[in-house]
């Protein structure tokens, strides 16, 4: 007899640090590297804090992604290639 498949809760979940998603966590923690780095922990870490918040504002009026998204249709893809592009639906000839 074959061990039971164990199926996730939450399938399309992000990763989550304790209580936060990672995402809303990475602001304060590279606030607190800059800080580390430049010897302004207390300043740089305020302002990871206050990056995190405004970031969470922002996405909870958005769809899951949408800065991924955002991302990708602004710059084309994440890897500095050049975007991508459609031809236009209305051109008949292509040369």
């Amino acid at each position: 007899m074959s061990e039971p498949v164990r199926i996730p809760a939450h399938i399309d979940e992000p990763p989550h640090v304790l209580f936060w998603r990672l995402d809303e966590v990475l602001p304060i923690g590279i606030g607190l590297v800059a800080g580390i780095w430049l010897a302004q922990l207390i300043i740089c870490s305020m302002l990871g804090i206050v990056l995190a918040r405004f970031y969470r504002r922002f996405c909870d009026n958005r769809p899951d992604g949408f800065l991924l998204h955002a991302i990708y249709w602004y710059m084309g893809a994440i890897s500095m290639k050049a975007p991508r592009t459609m031809p236009n639906s209305y051109e008949r000839e292509f040369i």
